[in-house]
């Protein structure tokens, strides 16, 4: 991909997540100066050598994100709540929705030039006839009122806002990432519970896979090529369910025996996830909002920012490979 050859002064926020992670540390390769916006909890042992300065604050804390966009050349936002479950609305809305308006606000406010909302595909739409959608598709999650998906959706109109101010805000929408994950985030291990046969079976609806680091050079390539008031497919692979835990199990070195899930079926078991989730208070592992996107065909076309960005997806087997190495490594596969 095209490298920016401008160093820049880059708040980062986000910077200590899956995604936020490989971002922050290709742009400090990139010969960018970097300040993450932290929370006291973050674990920032992984983006320690690759910022020049963190604040600690938090995305709704309109007056400390001003004092901490202030000086900057660019605002890369990635936090986000990534929950799907309706318990914690409040938590999501508040920070996906009025964070991101809060630092799209203090973009404008602290004179920040460039202001890159990482946003996701669940604020594009899924496919009606099987067809994989581009950033022109109509949001067809909406009718749904997925708390997640709504969330992202209303995060994006936020942050383009700022367009109508003379604001310069490029919109990037991720697919799936896969890739090797640090055992500190407590979910993505598809694979690990595919060799260890917990996992019984498949929805019948479809996903699109982006490797994490493919994404993560699509966001810089963003940050210096994107245009304004402009939204970037980051996807991958579109496969099946089926297909997605087939491929993994085979890299897992282990047989896919599941059978495909009825929709009804999967809506039972979430609400008896949730229900349990209720007593121990921790995320569901299948949510009701899970259980309705199962059987949709969420399948993408990253062509605009293959020709406008660069962007590349790497070979599906060699992100399945990297993860499976990384787990064999950390002894969590055989």
């Amino acid at each position: 991909m095209p490298r920016n050859s401008i160093p820049m002064k880059i708040l980062v926020t986000g910077a200590t997540g899956f995604l936020g992670t490989r971002v922050t540390q290709l742009l400090a390769e990139h010969g960018h100066t970097l300040t993450a916006l932290c929370r006291r909890t973050s674990q920032t042992q992984a983006i320690d050598a690759f910022v020049a300065g963190k604040v600690i604050a938090d995305v709704t804390d309109p007056v400390l994100s001003v004092r901490a966009a202030a000086g900057h050349d660019a605002l890369v936002h990635m936090a986000a709540d990534l929950s799907h479950w309706s318990r914690n609305r409040d938590r999501i809305y508040r920070t996906n929705v009025i964070g991101t308006r809060i630092m799209a606000e203090a973009s404008k406010t602290a004179g920040v030039p460039k202001f890159l909302h990482v946003s996701s595909i669940a604020a594009i739409g899924y496919s009606a006839n099987g067809n994989p959608i581009d950033e022109t598709a109509e949001n067809n999650f909406v009718p749904l009122n997925l708390l997640y998906h709504e969330s992202k959706r209303l995060a994006e109109e936020e942050a383009l806002d700022a367009v109508r101010y003379g604001a310069s805000v490029v919109v990037v929408n991720p697919g799936v990432l896969y890739g090797p994950r640090s055992f500190n985030h407590t979910f993505g291990h598809t694979m690990l519970d595919l060799a260890a046969g917990r996992v019984p079976g498949h929805p019948s609806g479809g996903l699109s896979i982006a490797d994490v680091d493919d994404v993560a050079e699509g966001i810089v390539a963003a940050l210096s090529h994107g245009k304004s008031g402009e939204r970037y497919i980051l996807a991958g692979h579109n496969l099946t369910y089926e297909e997605a835990f087939r491929r993994q199990a085979q890299a897992a070195g282990v047989p896919y025996r599941g059978r495909e899930i009825p929709s009804v079926a999967l809506m039972v078991a979430a609400r008896a996830f949730e229900l349990r989730s209720r007593f121990s208070g921790n995320e569901p592992r299948l949510t009701i909002d899970n259980a309705r996107i199962a059987p949709l065909k969420m399948w993408y076309t990253s062509g605009k920012a293959e020709s406008a960005l660069g962007f590349r997806s790497r070979a599906l087997d060699e992100t399945l490979e990297r993860m499976a190495r990384a787990y064999r490594q950390a002894g969590a596969l055989p």
